[in-house]
């Protein structure tokens, strides 16, 4: 299927004009404008009849087709290395490992530690530009009870339904599943109690097995409720009086993965307390995270077999990392810190160590200087497109001779400045080119970056010149019958790009000829 592009620096073509049939009792409207990008020709008709025979003769054609309309904006950018690029600290400490310089770093390898917390080299050519665990989102978890800790599940620990996430005072707080949050005490009351929280506690408890059967998720809390709960306290080992407080139960909207413990055993705390980060929201997934489960799989951790390379971050790409972390000498937590791996699809060599051992460093300090084969494209997005482009998008860069390669947005700077070239307030982009060995021998090298703004998939698509401007009002086109005769056939104008015209509706399909201009 052919991509239509249309880009906003592009000159207006010369139009063609070509002689119209005497027969024609229309005048010439002269140009339509379409989007502030596409100028055409158009022609004042009248309103077509069904099936009317307007001309016979050669003409200019052009067939009507089935397509995709690309609306791309293009900025000028440059393109040059990452040579000498530096690595830095993920977070302040002391650096405790660096290699020396004219190392060469491998997949695998640590290149630098600081508090003994390496960062390893994996293999990949998209930049790590978020934290890698089971989603994205976090949501905060506090203490409803005043006590000592006894118990508290450790960062990185996966949390499902019916999971005990810490003891206070040896009593359980435990994880249903459900979006409504714990704000009242439920328990079967001489009026029963009704509302969708006790609807979501019945149907957690029901879908852990402990409904036998008597009770109906109908938002009432019943003695069948109350038996259930007893049913589920008993396994629990806690009191058997079926009341449900907010202290014993947190409810999340699935699987966790806990981001952080924010108290350890033996601290004492309130009401209020917080306990425990964990994520929320949609599941991690992405090309930035299949990169990561193939990295990992090539170097043999793949959870026992477990691990696939779809892209999606799950329990056993969370195992596999935790096996990464065991043979680099990490906390094994199951998550990476996007600061705490660098990829690239060759082995880098060591030029420089900005820090030696010993040294305190600040986070984002430099601690090693990598001579590296990665392309780096800078632009600057001007203000007024701000929210275009975004960390993980996919551009395409137009080198120098013409060839078009892919590279992915890596930085987006979230302060604006004043351009030197007139443009006003801008934003600074980074882009990494998906395979650097398109532009081996390119350094400093003027570059256009095309970003999608808009787009149709799968439109029936006619040249915008077809177009021809009814007196009534409206447009149509002129449409080529198999003896060479044309009419004219009402249609709908639709999403324009690249010289074409989306038809959203009007009876012409794909593979007819029309007249143009």
């Amino acid at each position: 299927m052919t991509d239509v592009v249309e880009r906003k620096d592009m000159a207006t073509r010369d139009e063609e004009h070509h002689p119209r049939r005497s027969w024609w009792p229309w005048l010439v409207a002269g140009a339509v404008v379409v989007a502030a990008i596409v100028v055409a020709a158009v022609v004042l008709a009248p309103e077509p009849e069904a099936d009317e025979v307007t001309s016979e003769g050669p003409a200019n054609t052009s067939e009507v087709v089935r397509t995709d309309l690309i609306d791309e904006t293009v900025y000028d950018g440059t393109l040059g290395t990452t040579e000498d690029d530096s690595l830095v600290a993920p977070v302040s400490g002391v650096i405790s490992f660096t290699p020396e310089a004219g190392d060469t770093i491998d997949a695998g390898d640590v290149a630098f530690a600081v508090d003994g917390e390496p960062v390893v080299l994996l293999a990949g050519s998209k930049a790590a530009f978020r934290d890698f665990r089971l989603a994205e989102g976090t949501q905060s978890v506090e203490v409803r009870l005043p006590g000592t800790i006894t118990e508290v599940v450790s960062a990185g620990s996966i949390v499902e339904q019916g999971d005990v996430i810490a003891r206070v005072d040896g009593e359980p707080i435990v994880v249903l599943y459900g979006d409504i949050p714990m704000y009242r005490t439920l328990q079967d009351l001489s009026e029963n109690m009704t509302g969708p929280d006790v609807a979501q506690l019945e149907q957690a408890l029901t879908d852990l097995g402990y409904n036998e059967g008597t009770v109906t998720v109908d938002e009432e809390f019943s003695q069948s409720t109350q038996d259930m709960v007893e049913r589920w306290q008993e396994d629990l080992g806690v009191e058997e009086d079926g009341i449900v407080t907010v202290a014993d139960v947190v409810f999340i909207p699935a699987a966790a993965q806990v981001v952080d413990a924010l108290v350890e055993v033996g601290d004492r705390v309130g009401d209020g307390n917080p306990l425990l980060i964990l994520t929320r929201g949609d599941g991690l997934e992405g090309p930035d995270v299949e990169q990561l489960e193939q990295a990992l799989s090539a170097l043999g951790f793949d959870a026992a077999g477990a691990l696939n390379a779809d892209g999606v971050f799950d329990v056993a790409t969370v195992s596999a990392i935790r096996e990464l972390q065991t043979s680099i000498g990490a906390t094994i937590d199951g998550m990476l810190a996007a600061g705490e791996v660098r990829f690239s699809d060759t082995s880098v060599r060591v030029t420089d160590v900005n820090a030696e051992v010993g040294t305190t460093v600040n986070a984002g300090a430099p601690v090693i200087a990598l001579s590296s084969p990665d392309k780096i494209v800078s632009f600057d997005l001007p203000a007024a497109d701000q929210g275009l482009v975004a960390v993980g998008d996919t551009v395409t860069i137009e080198l120098p001779d013409g060839e078009e390669v892919p590279g992915t947005v890596s930085f987006v700077a979230e302060t604006a400045t004043t351009s030197a070239d007139q443009l006003g307030a801008v934003f600074e982009i980074e882009v990494v080119l998906d395979d650097p060995s398109q532009a081996a021998d390119l350094e400093q090298a003027p570059v256009d970056v095309s970003v999608v703004a808009d787009s149709v998939i799968n439109v029936v698509a006619v040249p915008v010149s077809a177009l021809v401007a009814l007196a009534e009002g409206g447009y149509a086109v002129e449409v080529v019958q198999g003896d060479g005769s044309t009419t004219l056939v009402r249609v709908e104008p639709g999403f324009y790009a690249g010289g074409l015209v989306e038809i959203e509706s009007g009876s012409v399909e794909p593979g007819v000829s029309v007249i143009v201009p």
